[in-house]
Parts: structure tokens; sequence; C-alpha cells
């Protein structure tokens, strides 16, 4: 360094050639130095790192995490995949597993962040890596059963269905939709142990001689959806179902209910497109069959063909005894004739039923006065355009005002009524009086000696699909009751 600064401070009026050279000398050992110099930082800076590597390492063997239990982190692990998306699960599932090498090992050996996962729904051919994907998810969420759906409408997705196939005795819940619903043939009888619930639509046909019989030995079966066509050529355990849906596509009623007394531990069923019966024979006999459990039943029926068909011959043979809920809907612009002695009949068999909704029925002024006369345990009525005229609406809304000298109370505890019609010309004053004589305050209840012997209204809806005006001064004391703590809507 002195060499150059006296090089600098002399005065030179030319440069020599020794001068040039010794300069470049003077530069290649300059550089020398920088790169000597830049090799040892990039040494110092590897160790630098390697120090931080270790104190980043001692932290995490430190860290308040890696103490806690597996079952722990198990559990923390399961609340972070919680998603009610499918997809979404499976990629928190995939993040978590990839966090560490110690993180990975206990998600891939806790069955439960895996059993979930396993929903394919495709739409294209899988490739090879997609099947290898879903067989190793299927394999680390053993042993627990797993649900399956298979959605897809082409052959090339077959392999898959046959992937999942090898594991039908842990499936726990089934949705197929498939042309190949034949291919379940192929599993044998006690393969389904631990399936508890299917879903069954937009099938293929099903052979009469050939109907599908495995689903007879699944001893858990308690859940079957079937929203396809030939319901009756896929064989059931009927009597052990609790909850049954069946979409009939316009089966007559004799087969719907034919299914439905074999259903002897039945709690909830919900039929539609139920084809109307014409009328029994009036000298032949009704057998009646009693369902015990059965507590929500929803039907719909397609009276197509007549243009009044009874629903005598399908209500005729049950017996509900604890029936609670009851919905009764006809899908087309026919109408159904419920008689009021059936009806009476068929009230009697289901004491119990508290939410009752009608939709589409033809009922009389007198069969509906005697539907809510023997009603005592109705908390929720909904009719939809029930009524042969506005007298039937009329005869209803009087026939529920509680008079508190009567011995005998229409529908006593009955809270909710819904009524949707065609006819707007029914009598104000009759809908007046019969809610206000079912609704009083808080403080009104509390200063009655005797409080009334039916319940209070709590939601009252009122709809007409007629050009129908009310009179401003019934509007104004609608809204007085609203104030009060009704809910009421008048349209």
């Amino acid at each position: 360094m002195d060499q150059i600064s006296s090089m600098l401070v002399t005065p030179s009026l030319g440069h020599s050639l020794g001068f040039d050279q010794q300069v470049k000398q003077l530069i290649q050992t300059a550089e020398e130095s920088i790169a000597r110099i830049d090799s040892q930082i990039r040494d110092l800076l590897r160790l630098r790192d390697r120090e931080r590597g270790v104190i980043a390492a001692l932290k995490f063997v430190a860290a308040p995490i890696r103490k806690l239990p597996a079952e722990l982190l198990v559990d923390i692990f399961l609340r972070a995949a919680s998603d009610a998306n499918d997809e979404g699960r499976l990629r928190k599932v995939l993040a978590i597993s990839h966090v560490c090498a110690h993180w990975n090992r206990l998600a891939c050996t806790t069955p439960q962040l895996w059993n979930q996962c396993l929903l394919p729904n495709l739409t294209k051919a899988p490739s090879e890596s997609y099947l290898a994907t879903t067989k190793s998810f299927l394999e680390r969420s053993a042993p627990l059963p797993i649900p399956v759906r298979i959605e897809y409408q082409f052959e090339a997705a077959l392999p898959l269905s046959q992937l999942l196939f090898g594991f039908a005795p842990r499936w726990k819940s089934l949705s197929f939709s498939h042309s190949q619903i034949t291919n379940l043939r192929q599993l044998p009888m006690d393969a389904l142990q631990r399936l508890e619930s299917i879903d069954l639509w937009d099938t293929e046909e099903i052979p009469p001689h050939s109907p599908i019989v495995v689903f007879l030995g699944a001893p858990r079966l308690h859940t079957v959806i079937l929203d396809c066509r030939n319901h009756t050529r896929i064989l059931m355990p009927w009597s052990q179902l609790t909850k049954l849906v069946i979409r009939c596509f316009l089966k007559p009623a004799q087969d719907c209910l034919g299914i439905l007394i074999q259903c002897e531990s039945i709690v909830s069923a919900d039929i539609s497109g139920i084809l109307l019966l014409q009328d029994r024979d009036p000298g032949g006999s009704v057998q009646t069959s009693t369902l015990a459990r059965l507590k929500e039943l929803c039907l719909g029926f397609d009276p197509v063909g007549a243009v009044e068909q009874p629903l005598t011959p399908f209500f005729a043979s049950l017996a509900l005894p604890a029936l609670t809920k009851l919905t009764i809907r006809l899908d087309s612009g026919t109408e159904a004739i419920w008689s009021p002695e059936e009806l009476t009949s068929f009230q009697r068999r289901s004491p119990n039923m508290e939410h009752l909704e009608l939709v589409g029925l033809s009922i009389t002024s007198y069969g509906l006065v005697t539907l809510v006369t023997n009603s005592p345990s109705l908390i929720h009525l909904e009719l939809h355009l029930c009524f042969d005229n506005e007298d039937a609406v009329d005869s209803t809304l009087q026939r529920l005002r509680y008079t508190s000298t009567h011995l005998v109370h229409a529908a006593p505890r009955l809270r909710n009524l819904y009524i949707i019609e065609r006819f707007g010309d029914f009598d104000e004053t009759a809908l007046e009086d019969m809610i206000f004589s079912r609704w009083w305050t808080d403080e009104q209840l509390a200063s009655m000696p005797v409080p009334p012997r039916v319940a209070r209204l709590e939601t009252v809806h009122i709809c007409s699909y007629s050009d129908l005006e009310y009179s401003k001064e019934f509007l104004e004391k609608m809204k007085q009751l609203r104030e009060e703590g009704l809910v009421i809507l008048v349209e």
C-alpha cells in the first residue's frame, strides 16, 4: 500500500515499461486478495447459516408443540382439517402432512384424517396417478369405515369403481350415480357389513329377472334414498330401515304402500311421484298395518288420468300412532279427494299429529272443520290450495275461534297457521275473530284468573292469489298484533 502511495505522489512525466509492469502486478495482487477475502466471507456465511440452523433445530426440539402428546397433536390436526367442503378438507390434510417429517409420520398413521377424503367426482377418465393416490388414501384410512361416492357416467372410469369395490367391506355410506349399477352384483352378500346409508340415483335399467340383492346382506343399513328407475328391483332389508326416501317416477300407490308397510322400524319416510289408485271395491275389506315408530311422513301424489281420485285406498291401510308430522302434496293440477269420514278415521289411528301440511287436496268445508276438530295435538297447520271455495276458508276459521264457554275446542295446541288459497272473498271478520280469540299479551295472560284452554298463536300467515284488498281497519288491527309480538303476515 505504501508502494502505491509513493507511486501516486512521485512526479512523473511519462510511464516507463517498468512502471506499467509494476502496476499490473499490484492489480493482480489486489484481485487475488479480494478473491481470498470473498472466499473467507463465503465460508463465514456458510458457518453463520449452519449455526443459525443449529439454533433453529434446537428451538424446534425445545418448542412447546414438540412436547405435546401425539393424541393432542392429532386432535389439533383434526380440528384444523375440519371443513364442510371435501376438497377443502383434503387440501388441509395434505398441507398438514407436508409440514415436517414428524407431522408427516403422524398424519399418515392417523386414519381419521383420511376417511373423509374419499369422495371422487370425476369428469374424465382417472389417470394411473389418480388411482394410486386414491388407493393410498384408502389404505391410510384403514381400518375405519369410509364414505364413498361414485358419480360418473362413462366406461373409462370403471377402474376407479373397481378400486372402490375392493374396499366395500369398509363402506359406511354409498352415494351411487353410475350407469353400471349392475356391477354391484360382483360384491358378495356379506361385503357390506358396515354400510349404514345409501343414495342411489340416475342408474341404469335393471332387468326384472335379475334384481340387485347385495343390500340384503347389510345388517347396519338404516337410511335409504332411491331416486332411480326400477326401485322395486333393488331389494332392501326394509324391516330394519329407519329413514326412507323414494322418488317413484309415477309408480302405482299399491307398490309404494307395499314397500312402506314392510318398514317396521321406520321413523321418517318421504315418497313422491305416487300414482293414485282407483277407489277400492266398496265390499272389500282393508287390512290396516301399524307402523309404531313412524314420526314423519311426506307423500307426493300424482293423480294422473282422472279429474278426481281418492286418497282413501292409501291411508285406509295405515295406523301411525307415533306420527307427529304429515305432509301431503299433489304434484299436478288434478285433484285428490280425502273424504271427511276417512280423514277422521285416519286421525284417530294417528292421534299424536303435531305438524300437518296439505297441498292441493280437495277438501270440503265439512272436511276441514272435521280436520281441525279432531286434532288435539296439532301445533302447526298449513293448508295450500285445499279449499273448494271461500266458504270453506270461513268455516275453518270460525271453527278455530276460541270461546271459553265451549267444552270442546278445535286444535287446542295450535300455534302456527298458514293458509294459502285461490279464493280472496273470504270474511275478514272470521279471520280477525279467530286471531284475537287466540292471542293475548304476556300481561293479559298473567292477569287471567284461569288460563285459556288453548295455546297462544305464534305465527299466522294468510296468502291469497286473488286481487283481494283488505280494509284499512283490518290492516291496522293486524299491525297492532305485530307490535304486540304476534308474527303475522296477511297478503
